[in-house]
């Protein structure tokens, strides 16, 4: 049993445009996390040099979720710098908060357990006030969302660029349908903690994937040249999937909700990047709203992938296109049912989803009719719900197995007019966004 979780260092290599990440359990455990920037520029100025330094050691911090959560022993120790009292309190809420379905799952409770030391007294770094490209990076995901904030941004004239972690198929390709220039950067997991996983003992489970990715965004505007980034987080994110009985909300989309953003985002001007902003051009929006966006984009209808089985670390073990079978492929074809043809929506993912007995369970989650909200990124019960009505009369979807079994169901626990207040709700955008002004009319307004 580890007593001491350890951040040992972090270096950046500018010659191989590589940031190394060291950690360790006690002295036994000893690894290493790579993180590399591909093609980025390999001389830097004093300024930036002292940012790329800042910036690493919370991405150090960060990154360190995916390690820590392994044996989660009960001392944390900094060797790698020093934080203050309101920057151990963000990565407390960060580890706290991104690792809630993780406890969760894993018949755990954190609360109270996660502490960072911090320095009473001595002088912290001011962020940076380096003059970053007026430029727009998306992050580009292989799936409708970041397609949508892609083509959405066309319209403004804005200079923008692609960028991703890795190149799995349908973010290749996304980005090749996309037609703009790309930015590609690895995270290269320690080798020790995939050997570490495989013993008793070792938790494991889902880590903020999305906030570690803001720290790497915010190293990369540094090496590549940009300013801004735009998510394509929409207000879904924000909605938990369970409330536990000590009133903790478990959210597996946690680090892509507004309270991250804004957590982040107030982090980053205090202490990161001055000149730099991270927001969600979709935040305003439901689900189903960007499917009737995305169901217009038919140049990314035979790219796209949302299913998680596509982006696996192991590489042996990726799908190259829909599983057909999991939560998010489900909820996919649901929120594209009523606005995509029936028969593009069905060669998309692979098989019609909606007359397969064997999906009944899991449609019924999605739609509130047993269990909880599902562990995935998905829509609310909600407008899944709405999805289901919008195509429960269709000639079309009509007589589908699931169809008919499942919308009965709805209308007697919800009723017609609950689901018809639902069906405005879904379409009207929220007024809890923090787009800038000059971007707002590309998605408000079309």
């Amino acid at each position: 049993m580890a007593k001491t979780f350890r951040f040992v260092s972090y270096e950046f290599d500018e010659k191989e445009s590589e940031i190394r990440l060291n950690y360790a359990f006690d002295e036994q455990i000893q690894m290493q996390e790579k993180i590399i920037f591909h093609n980025a520029k390999k001389e830097f100025f004093a300024d930036e040099k002292k940012a790329i330094s800042q910036i690493g050691f919370f991405l150090h911090i960060a990154c360190g979720i995916s390690y820590y959560k392994a044996l989660l022993p009960p001392e944390i120790k900094l060797e790698s710098g020093m934080l203050n009292k309101e920057q151990a309190a963000f990565f407390e809420t960060f580890y706290l908060k991104g690792l809630g379905e993780f406890a969760w799952r894993n018949q755990l409770n954190l609360n109270g357990k996660i502490k960072f030391p911090f320095a009473r007294q001595g002088s912290f770094e001011q962020p940076s006030e380096l003059a970053l490209p007026c430029r727009i990076a998306i992050p580009v995901g292989g799936g409708k969302d970041s397609n949508v904030v892609i083509e959405s941004l066309k319209k403004t004239g804005q200079d923008l660029v692609a960028i991703a972690q890795g190149r799995p198929r349908p973010i290749k390709e996304s980005i090749e349908a996309s037609g703009l220039p790309d930015i590609d950067f690895t995270r290269i997991i320690s080798p020790q903690l995939l050997e570490l996983n495989k013993l008793p003992g070792t938790y494991n489970g889902h880590v903020p994937i999305s906030g570690i990715y803001a720290f790497c965004l915010a190293l990369a505007a540094v090496l590549y040249g940009y300013s801004r980034v735009a998510m394509g987080n929409e207000r879904s994110a924000n909605v938990g999937n369970l409330i536990r009985d000590d009133n903790f909300e478990v959210n597996h989309q946690w680090s892509k909700s507004l309270a991250f953003e804004e957590m982040f985002g107030e982090f980053n001007h205090k202490y990161m990047l001055k000149n730099f902003s991270y927001f969600s051009l979709l935040r305003p929006l439901s689900e189903l709203d960007i499917a009737s966006r995305f169901a217009k984009l038919t140049q990314y209808h035979k790219v796209f992938t949302s299913c998680n089985k596509a982006f696996k670390i192991d590489k042996d073990k990726r799908l190259d296109r829909w599983c057909g079978d999991c939560d998010k492929c489900r909820f996919v074809f649901l929120a594209l049912a009523p606005f995509m043809d029936k028969r593009q929506l069905i060669e998309a993912v692979g098989h019609n989803l909606l007359d397969d007995a064997s999906q009944e369970d899991g449609f019924r989650e999605l739609l509130g009719l047993l269990n909880h909200k599902p562990f995935e990124c998905v829509g609310e019960t909600e407008e899944c719900c709405v999805a289901l009505d919008m195509i429960a009369n269709k000639p079309e979807w009509q007589n589908d197995t699931l169809v008919k079994k499942l919308y009965p169901d709805v209308l007697a626990k919800h009723g017609q007019n609950q689901l018809k207040l639902w069906h405005e709700k879904a379409f009207a955008p929220s007024c809890k966004h923090h787009i800038p002004d000059d971007l707002k009319d590309c998605i408000l307004c079309s």
